[in-house]
């Protein structure tokens, strides 16, 4: 094999503290930034689902929920999604911040490079896993409904110890959780295409 067939060897080669240290100090989040973007693009994605999701419900969930109706639906369970939501595009704004830093500020010092590198995984780690976990669990929990009256019913009854879907006094609703969502992994996907690697 090669010098350059070996990406560490490339990497601790090429004269960029950062890029050594990616190399070197690798973890279960050292991943690079455009593959955490992707994913969180796609975890938006995923959350977008929820309106679409809601259309489905079937007429025996209606006594369960104060609405089914997407457009006018504001349960609690949205706080849960945004929180998610909100983690995804923050990282990523974080990420695109860090390559941009990091691009024009070249060469960078051994702490400069630890501190870039360090922020960038626990942004995809907190991103990836904190917000991914949010998601899971919100279109998850909508997906209950899709299973009609005896899935939900016992999840509210057993497990969520209150009724989640209780509508809130906000004007946002699932539907604009989807449209946000949709936007978002857009945003993402465009701010991936900034980050070079």
């Amino acid at each position: 094999m090669r010098d350059s067939d070996d990406p560490i060897t490339t990497a601790v080669l090429s004269g960029s503290t950062y890029e050594r240290l990616r190399a070197t100090e690798g973890s279960l989040f050292t991943i690079r930034p455009r593959k955490a973007m992707a994913i969180q693009a796609l975890l938006l994605a995923v959350l977008a689902l929820v309106a679409p999701m809601y259309l489905l419900f079937p007429t025996s969930v209606g006594p369960l929920l104060p609405t089914t109706d997407p457009i006018t639906a504001t349960p609690k369970l949205l706080v849960l999604g945004l929180f998610g939501w909100g983690m995804e595009v923050v990282a990523a704004v974080m990420m695109v911040g860090l390559y941009r830093y990091r691009t024009t500020r070249q060469p960078l010092s051994e702490s400069q490079a630890r501190t870039i590198f360090d922020v960038e995984r626990i942004s995809a780690g907190l991103s990836i896993v904190t917000g991914g976990l949010a998601i899971a669990f919100t279109v998850g929990i909508v997906s209950l409904g899709v299973g009609g009256e005896s899935t939900l019913g016992v999840y509210l009854e057993s497990v969520a110890g209150g009724n989640i879907f209780e509508q809130l006094s906000v004007a946002f609703s699932v539907a604009h959780l989807s449209i946000v969502s949709i936007i978002g992994a857009g945003l993402i996907v465009a701010l991936r295409g900034i980050v070079a690697e």
